[in-house]
């Protein structure tokens, strides 16, 4: 979900439905497709900076469902970080966000890549 999908995003189903067809038919030729930005990266001002303040409930119903798709129905392998934090924690960095939603309840098999050459202090360590 690069930048010609960002334009959808408001639209959660129609960002899936978009963003799955898109997935199998890239990786139906044998090339790896790559979903990005996970998750709540919806500005480009700041977005080196800025901590999206979320509940649980709107990452589910807006900001999930294209991601929840790509993994569970098109079989994407690859996800791109997100340049933000959200809740206080860097995306490329979130337990939460890349083991729990991710993997665990996902059940995504892939690999992710973090956005950028940024790193964050806790990853300098």
């Amino acid at each position: 979900m690069g930048p010609e999908l960002r334009r959808l995003r408001e639209d959660p189903y129609l960002t899936a439905r978009l963003a799955v067809a898109y997935i199998q038919g890239v990786q139906s030729e044998g090339v790896i497709a790559t979903v990005k930005h996970f998750a709540a990266n919806n500005q480009e001002f700041e977005r080196h900076r800025i901590d999206v303040k979320i509940d649980e409930r709107t990452l589910n119903e807006i900001y999930y469902p294209a991601f929840k798709a790509a993994v569970q129905e098109a079989g994407v392998w690859a996800v791109m970080s997100a340049y933000n934090k959200i809740n206080g924690l860097w995306c490329a960095e979130d337990p939460h966000l890349l083991h729990e939603v991710l993997k665990k309840q996902w059940g995504f098999k892939g690999f992710v890549s973090r956005t950028g050459a940024r790193l964050t202090a806790p990853s300098r360590r």
